[in-house]
């Protein structure tokens, strides 16, 4: 039984007021409400959403970073050879280095020809002049062809892995070429002329780059195929050009 908290007498549970002291009674509230701490462990709250899954391969895949060093292999991939050149660079005391300028449909690939690779090109020329009977001038003549026949494989070797062939391989983007300006060189003896050759410097983003070049009219035709009006031949020069052949 209920007792009175004012005077300590045992009343009904369903009265009100004591019936002795007339005090109010105090009964606790039949629904009470939890409290928040309560709340935060009832089994009846959502439990928190489960945390995103990891990206998957497929997922990386498709991201725009993924994609572009695929995009930059279709397009090297479908870079072609269109052509090759035969530059000189010059040095002192008549001295040059020799280049293979590789001419594609995206770029002009600057192929350095080692000595090492000039030495046993033409000593192979030279014993092969030697074991067919040909004198000094045959010979001569066959370590020049041996030159110009070295570079033509340059035709089924794929660009990427002519820039790779030599630490002095460089190569400038076709579309950062501004112009090309062909200049007509005298090579004379005695007053006599003997020889023409071009000079040629080639103006791009990257710089000015001039080499020595033959008077070759398939040289200047595949400069014309690849660069169109970019190429600027010396006014008024009527091409008599000197095609050698041994």
């Amino acid at each position: 039984m209920p007792y009175c908290g004012n005077c300590g007498s045992q009343v009904s549970p369903n009265e009100k007021f004591c019936g002795k002291c007339g005090a109010a009674l105090n009964k606790p509230p039949v629904n009470a409400q939890p409290t928040p701490e309560r709340l935060a462990y009832s089994p009846s709250s959502s439990p928190p959403p489960p945390p995103p899954p990891p990206p998957t391969q497929a997922s990386i895949a498709q991201t725009p970073s993924a994609m572009q060093p695929a995009a930059q292999m279709s397009q090297m991939s479908s870079e072609s050879t269109v052509g090759v050149i035969l530059f000189r660079k010059p040095k002192s005391l008549g001295r040059y280095d020799t280049y293979t300028g590789v001419v594609t449909n995206q770029r002009l690939i600057f192929a350095q020809m080692t000595s090492e690779m000039l030495t046993a090109a033409a000593k192979q020329s030279r014993e092969q002049a030697k074991a067919e009977g040909k004198g000094f001038w045959g010979q001569w003549a066959d370590q020049l062809k041996a030159t110009l026949g070295y570079i033509q494989r340059y035709l089924t070797m794929p660009p990427a892995a002519i820039l790779a062939e030599t630490p002095g391989n460089f190569a400038l983007n076709n579309n950062t070429i501004s112009e090309i300006k062909v200049k007509v060189k005298d090579i004379r003896r005695s007053n006599e002329v003997l020889l023409h050759e071009f000079t040629v410097e080639i103006h791009s983003t990257a710089g000015k780059y001039e080499y020595g070049m033959d008077e070759n009219s398939d040289y200047v035709k595949l400069l014309k195929q690849v660069y169109g009006e970019r190429v600027k031949m010396p006014f008024g020069y009527f091409s008599k050009t000197i095609n050698i052949g041994f």
